[in-house]
């Protein structure tokens, strides 16, 4: 299982496990539209910025293959997070259960960050770690690697 989704079709999973919830086991009606912008800007950010650090360094933003690497980026917001877009994309979860609350909701975020520690990020960092040695250990040892 490890790297073999890619992380956005992870995100639609989640999305529509979420969507499913809603139907099935319909919360309190009530949405918090001003909560659903917030995350979903701060989604936004978290998605972009890091994809233009990659771009400026100009290496590779592909999730299944970080064994094609050419450099280690630690700029912007990888100064906070060693996985700013993994963040982005449970902030956007975050978003849609403000928007359409169902408890379940919470139980898909919850799971999604295990899943994306487990399947996605462990063998990323595995892979970084194999690429560039020392320089990923030194980083990883003083940046967290959700928040």
């Amino acid at each position: 299982m490890e790297l073999r989704i890619p992380p956005v079709v992870q995100v639609a999973l989640a999305i529509a496990l979420m969507a499913g919830i809603g139907q099935v086991a319909p919360a309190p009606a009530f949405h918090l539209p001003w909560l659903t912008a917030l995350l979903a800007t701060g989604a936004l950010l978290f998605l972009l910025a890091p994809a233009v650090n990659f771009s400026r360094a100009r290496t590779t933003v592909d999730p299944i293959h970080p064994e094609r690497a050419e450099k280690l980026v630690v700029a912007g917001l990888y100064r906070v997070t060693r996985n700013p877009m993994y963040v982005g994309m449970a902030l956007l979860l975050g978003a849609v259960a403000a928007w359409d609350f169902a408890w379940g909701h919470i139980a898909v975020i919850a799971l999604f960050a295990w899943w994306m520690t487990r399947f996605q990020i462990m063998p990323e960092e595995r892979a970084l770690e194999t690429r560039f040695g020392e320089d990923y250990r030194v980083y990883s040892a003083s940046v967290r690697r959700w928040i």
